[in-house]
């Protein structure tokens, strides 16, 4: 997928799956899980691995033990992590 292609609500939740399946260590792009959601995506390994950065950003057990994700959360990260994160 050619760079600047916006995210889909569904490849987002898919991502969010992916993240909570994987350790803050594993956000990498040369994980295999990584791997095969981007090729099942059409997307490159290295945008998953910051997608999953972005999520951890949003993360309150990743945040409150000092660690930081990535500062690029979008709208849509943020609406689907609340989805899915309802209290």
């Amino acid at each position: 997928m050619p760079a600047g292609i916006r995210w889909t609500e569904e490849q987002t939740r898919q991502a969010l799956e992916l993240y909570s399946q994987l350790t803050f260590g594993q956000f990498d792009h040369r994980n295999p899980q990584v791997i095969a959601l981007a090729k099942a995506m059409s997307r490159t390994p290295s945008s998953i691995a910051m997608k999953l950065g972005n999520f951890a950003s949003l993360d309150p057990a990743i945040t409150q033990t000092g660690r930081v994700g990535l500062k690029g959360a979008t709208v849509l990260d943020r609406k689907v992590w609340a989805e899915t994160h309802k209290a």
